[in-house]
């Protein structure tokens, strides 16, 4: 049976980070715009990909990081079993998108100024689910030619391009820096300190029959393993529950 990895971050930039990837992956997958349905799901996901750019400005953060592994790959190159030629392209790419998020300006702010995109983007905001009666530019928009959507459509993604690259690099690197090691959760709980690390990677068999829930910070955590929910609600495993745990 395939394995689950649950990831939690343990701080607020880490939860952005993840949060903007998973909404990257989404959009990517719904460029083609094959029916309506997804097309309705395209400018949801877009939209809050730009609602949490504007609230969170992440590019000194990614600059930051960046750095740091700029750092990491230049300390790795004196290590005799790293390929010289993979390690050379990636500290190329870090020390280019270090450049290229100097240069830029906020993330989406030509998105957030499109004349097409700005109203849609106040009516999907209102609750209650979006309709064709309040926005008749949508309904027209949905019934051009395929290639003719499209098209904008890959604009539109394009504008991620540099966030998109310098996101993989530096959860890439967030990643590699723990490695999987067999715990045990007594019960169903397990807990321990985390040495200020910034990511956990829980990886679990779903036959355990049991998902994990993390609380805590950058100092100390707690995972307990959790049964789905009935009519008395979440209740806790009392099981003996191994799994991987790497520590980011």
């Amino acid at each position: 049976m395939t394995q689950l990895t649950y990831e939690h971050p343990l701080n607020e930039k880490l939860r952005t980070y993840l949060r903007l990837e998973y909404l990257l992956q989404q959009l990517h997958q719904l460029t083609p715009l094959q029916n309506e349905w997804q097309q309705q799901a395209f400018f949801n996901t877009l939209f809050d990909l730009i609602e949490v750019l504007d609230r969170n400005d992440i590019r000194p953060d990614l600059i930051k990081d960046c750095e740091r592994s700029e750092a990491a790959l230049v300390k790795w190159a004196s290590h005799p079993s790293v390929a010289d030629d993979k390690l050379q392209a990636l500290l190329q790419q870090a020390v280019r998108l270090q450049s290229d998020l100097l240069r830029c300006g906020k993330f989406v702010t030509s998105l957030k100024d499109d004349k097409f995109l700005a109203p849609l983007r106040q009516r999907f905001a209102v609750p209650g689910g979006t309709c064709f009666f309040d926005l008749p530019q949508l309904q027209y928009w949905f019934n051009l030619p395929a290639d003719v959507r499209q098209q904008a459509a890959a604009v539109w993604y394009t504008e991620f391009n540099l966030l998109q690259q310098a996101l993989q690099l530096v959860l890439q690197f967030c990643r590699g820096k723990g490695q999987f090691n067999t715990v045990t959760a007594d019960n169903g709980f397990y807990q321990s300190n985390t040495e200020q690390h910034e990511l956990l990677r829980i990886r679990y068999q779903p036959a355990v029959g049991a998902y994990p829930t993390v609380s805590g910070n950058k100092y100390r955590y707690a995972i307990r393993f959790m049964l789905l929910s009935d009519d008395s609600g979440r209740c806790s495993s009392e099981k003996t529950i191994n799994f991987e745990l790497a520590c980011c």
